[in-house]
């Protein structure tokens, strides 16, 4: 059945010979549409398309960016408080060092690679004699294979099945939510159009750029086949040649404006697919100091967060033990692609400050500044008054009478009455 399905694709979903052809296809910008698509959308591999510039681009953004997120392992210990456990045995071989030839940071950016490549990406947990996990292995997404028996999920891979406990399993869209579905194999229309751009590329800028050469007037054979040995003999240098000579292309130069749109809005598609912002692809052509931090934001909140979440979750499920898994978790720090400018955040920690959310040494840490002495200390702003205490303060206030002549006196049983 799946071989049918996909006989009947490549038939009539990815067949374009047979296509009929339009007038505009014997002009000259015609040419240019009919390389493209004249003989058919091409398939592309997940090899090839990292071959095509914004596709390179836009998996070196995401994977580098969740790559260089810390790692911490968190324990809660209620009434919504959290502590560190560096000791716990998953932490040093996920945070630092997976395996002894290959850091934390390589690790996610290769599973981030495989998964936005092949849809899929597997990291096998080794484990200690107490279950515990002691190093992780990188598996080549495309030579894993996965089975459903009575509902459980294994793993093969080079030849041995291993449950699904001890397989971090990262995926993008799935239809079974077990297969990811790879986005190049997924968008091949877009991913075939960029390599025919690029394919058009180094035609048009070959040494023989492509065309018809026409003469004004009668040549003999001899006088045909000198002029045309000249002409290809002068590779790569200006084409200098006697009589009266024109040179019609039969494509549109890669520098005319409806090469250059069509390029441009190709790898606006690709970006769109792995939902990068231009300007995170050195784009900056509409960018301005205005919207930078929103474009950090945005991708952020719609491109980075989404990652982490669907990271954290599986780490969690199985890292752990069932007696941990209550109260122990993953996560991974993206406060750090949160900040604003300097401006913005001391607006924030100010306000996070006087209210009492936040103590010094909490804001510090978030700026990895050390701790100081009376730094935990949560404070609020002086003139902040209970709303429940608002009327019996004010209240207060209209019969309090000074004592003696120190003002003093008259704060302090103000104070007395708004606390009683």
């Amino acid at each position: 059945m799946g071989a049918t399905l996909q006989n009947f694709i490549n038939k009539h979903v990815w067949n374009f010979e047979k296509r009929s052809s339009t007038s505009s296809d014997m002009s000259i910008s015609g040419k240019f549409w009919d390389f493209v698509y004249g003989t058919g959308l091409q398939k592309v591999s997940v090899r090839q398309a990292l071959a095509i510039s914004a596709v390179y681009t836009a998996l070196s953004v995401r994977s580098q960016t969740i790559g260089s997120l810390p790692i911490n392992i968190y324990k809660s210990i209620g009434d919504g408080n959290t502590e560190s456990l560096p000791n716990h045995p998953a932490y040093y071989p996920l945070a630092h060092e997976p395996s002894n030839y290959m850091s934390s940071a390589n690790m996610f950016m290769t599973a981030m690679l495989n998964m936005d490549s092949e849809g899929n990406s597997f990291i096998y947990i080794h484990r200690n004699g107490r279950f515990q996990p002691k190093s992780f292995e990188i598996w080549e997404s495309s030579m894993v294979t996965i089975n459903l028996v009575d509902g459980e999920a294994f793993y093969s891979y080079e030849g041995r099945t291993y449950p699904a406990r001890d397989v971090l399993h990262f995926r993008m869209f799935s239809l079974d939510g077990l297969h990811g579905l790879s986005p190049i194999r997924q968008n091949q229309a877009t991913m075939g159009m960029a390599k025919k751009l690029d394919e058009y590329v180094g035609q048009a800028l070959g040494a023989k750029p492509p065309g018809v050469l026409s003469y004004d007037g009668d040549l003999t054979p001899e006088q045909r086949a000198q002029n045309k040995e000249d002409w290809n003999k002068q590779d790569g240098k200006i084409k200098v040649m006697s009589g009266n000579w024109k040179f019609t292309p039969t494509i549109i130069s890669p520098g005319d404006a409806e090469y250059i749109a069509s390029r441009k809005m190709n790898k606006t598609d690709i970006w769109g697919i792995y939902k990068i912002p231009p300007v995170f692809a050195q784009d900056y052509e509409r960018a301005t100091f205005a919207n930078a931090e929103q474009s950090d934001l945005i991708y952020t909140k719609h491109t980075v967060i989404p990652i982490v979440t669907m990271i954290e979750k599986e780490c969690n499920m199985k890292l752990f033990t069932e007696a941990e898994k209550a109260t122990t978790f993953m996560k991974m720090n993206v406060n750090g692609l949160l900040r604003g400018d300097l401006k913005s955040r001391a607006e924030f920690y100010t306000s996070m400050r006087n209210t009492g959310s936040m103590d010094g040494n909490e804001i510090r840490s978030l700026e990895d500044m050390n701790s100081y002495k009376g730094g935990d200390i949560k404070v609020v702003q002086g003139g902040m008054i209970p709303v429940d205490q608002l009327r019996k303060f004010w209240e207060s206030k209209s019969t309090a009478q000074p004592i003696g002549d120190g003002s003093a006196k008259r704060d302090a049983y103000e104070f007395n009455e708004v606390i009683n």
